[in-house]
């Protein structure tokens, strides 16, 4: 028996590439023509075959893309539990004697991914950093380099298939509505969330009290060794005020003074990602002083409420990556004078929480596929006007701009996904950019 592949995206070509070159047969698939055709050159000794309800019994494994839904109709009579699985399922079958932190959230876990993994190659530690941050978990399996630790986001979708996952340090940094597209309920969602957790004795559990949905995870009491950690609450072990860390678990109400942090880590909720470094600084016996080096000079993730041009009139925002409307709530908290752009394909319904910040937006141009749905709910509290396209809204809005000289904001904070029309957030970013 051989096993499947479902879904030729970057995850689904890279468990081609680590079965191939584990000697494993396996047929594959792709519903996209295009992606079939090129693929067949680099595949051209596997089968490319359609999944059905007659056929999926000749597999051992059937590896599914994270962005397929199980609930697809395809999947009815399928054994979903012994052979439906994801990547995440392989990686962990070959890495379970591996020292990983595996990050999950709604918003904010690639920061976090990459600011560990950055001080963890400062250190002189040898770091994989991949998963749902852009590089897939079965490319570590792919070089010759022999790590010392891996550094890994999981989305809710990659961690659907998986039981037993344990690794050394567990993060969950924020939980909020996302996904309403692809689940039943935020209960759903959540269920999904937290099959990250660490089940031994000897890992870590780092768990948020800065929303309700972590908040209730933290107070599960079969769960070993947590450490809970907030930027509002001060009751938690680790939490953050006035620039200083606040350490209540490694030592008794220390003090440690954040004095410089770059740019790319200004935004509010950064400061999770600020918090889980420290704490994984203290768990593996890094240095502060390597963890203020990177925390002073962090590089950011493209798309990631990246600051395209500043003067003391006008800034440009791009945060292409905020894909929900928690992440776009989240951009424009403390800023005001906003010109908001909005749009895509609308991953929920509910878009009147906005309405909060009325005060903060000067006008939202929203285009795509949703556009209706999210003008129809906030147009009446907030000038609103709708497009087709990202380009005539941008014409549109320096044509507003030249009327306006009230330090500025212009944010592209979309609230949705990019699938409508755009192949991911990063080419909806760079089309943005220019």
């Amino acid at each position: 028996m051989s096993d499947f592949i479902y879904g030729l995206n970057k995850s689904g070509i890279s468990v081609a590439k680590f079965l191939l070159k584990k000697q494993i047969k396996f047929d594959l698939w792709d519903d996209d023509i295009s992606k079939r055709k090129k693929l067949k050159k680099i595949f051209k000794n596997h089968n490319f075959l359609k999944l059905s309800n007659k056929n999926f019994y000749k597999y051992n494994n059937i590896y599914v893309s994270p962005g397929i839904s199980f609930k697809d109709s395809k999947f009815k009579k399928i054994n979903k539990n012994k052979i439906l699985k994801r990547d995440l399922n392989l990686y962990w079958n070959y890495t379970k004697k591996q020292k990983i932190i595996a990050i999950t959230g709604t918003n904010g876990k690639s920061t976090s991914t990459k600011l560990i993994g950055d001080i963890l190659n400062k250190n002189n530690f040898k770091t994989f950093i991949g998963g749902n941050i852009g590089i897939p978990l079965c490319d570590n399996f792919l070089s010759k380099k022999k790590y010392d630790y891996h550094v890994i986001e999981l989305s809710s979708f990659q961690l659907e298939k998986i039981n037993n996952f344990n690794p050394k340090i567990s993060i969950i940094l924020n939980l909020s509505k996302d996904h309403m597209d692809r689940y039943n309920n935020i209960t759903e969602y959540i269920n999904q969330k937290k099959k990250i957790l660490n089940k031994s004795l000897n890992g870590y559990n780092l768990i948020s009290l800065d929303d309700k949905y972590s908040k209730k995870i933290y107070q599960i009491k079969n769960i070993k060794n947590k450490i809970s950690f907030s930027i509002n609450n001060e009751k938690a072990d680790i939490y953050i005020k006035n620039n200083y860390i606040n350490d209540n678990f490694f030592n008794d109400n220390k003090k440690i003074l954040i004095k410089k942090i770059s740019k790319d880590l200004e935004e509010k909720i950064n400061l999770q990602n600020i918090l889980v470094a420290y704490i994984c600084c203290k768990i593996l016996k890094v240095s502060l002083k390597v963890f203020y080096e990177i925390i002073s000079n962090f590089k950011g993730l493209p798309f990631r409420s990246q600051v395209l041009f500043k003067s003391k009139s006008l800034r440009i925002i791009n945060n292409s990556k905020a894909t929900n409307l928690s992440s776009t709530l989240n951009s424009i908290h403390n800023k005001k004078n906003i010109l908001l752009i909005l749009g895509g394909s609308a991953k929920e319904k509910n878009f009147k929480e906005l309405i909060k910040y009325k005060n903060n937006i000067i006008k939202s141009y929203i285009f795509g596929k949703s556009s209706s749905l999210i003008y129809s709910q906030i147009y009446k509290k907030i000038d609103s006007k709708k497009f087709k396209n990202l380009k005539f809204l941008i014409d549109d809005l320096f044509m507003d701009l030249k009327f306006l000289d009230n330090h500025i904001t212009i944010l592209f904070a979309p609230a949705c996904t990019s699938y409508d029309q755009y192949e991911s957030f990063e080419s909806r970013g760079e089309h943005f950019n220019k």
